[in-house]
């Protein structure tokens, strides 16, 4: 594998001109694990149920809920704190029953994070950070 993580990166000298792809991909498969992870404790816990999980490139949304049930969310999320995961995932959990952000929606995210106030904050002001 030409990126290896053990006490820091280590990238062979003949990958670096595609370094920013293998970190990406690196990145990738690290967010898979620990959000489908989160995923599916939260969706337990409440008795959600989703269609699948996809990791994604976006680059203005941390997280997103389609109408057939998917939830996407961006690699970069990986990067964030676990409570930032935690509370991107229950938010597109939250849109499997309310697809808008009504009071209803903005009631049980509130019910099952309390301090999602907190979270969106440090997105809003560290979110710049969590790139490549």
């Amino acid at each position: 594998m030409p990126l290896n993580f053990e006490n820091g990166f280590y990238l062979s000298k003949k990958c670096l001109p595609k370094a920013k792809d293998f970190f990406i991909d690196w990145y990738k498969k690290r967010a898979y694990g620990k959000i489908f992870q989160r995923v599916e404790w939260y969706a337990q816990e409440r008795g959600l149920n989703y269609n699948k999980i996809n990791i994604t490139n976006a680059q203005k949304t941390w997280g997103s809920c389609s109408y057939q049930g998917n939830l996407n969310f961006a690699w970069r999320l990986i990067m964030a704190p676990l409570p930032i995961i935690d509370s991107v995932v229950i938010h597109g959990l939250v849109h499997l029953d309310e697809k808008n952000h009504s009071k209803a929606f903005w009631n049980k995210v509130k019910m099952l994070n309390p301090e999602y106030k907190k979270h969106r904050d440090w997105l809003e002001k560290n979110g710049y950070l969590l790139r490549l």
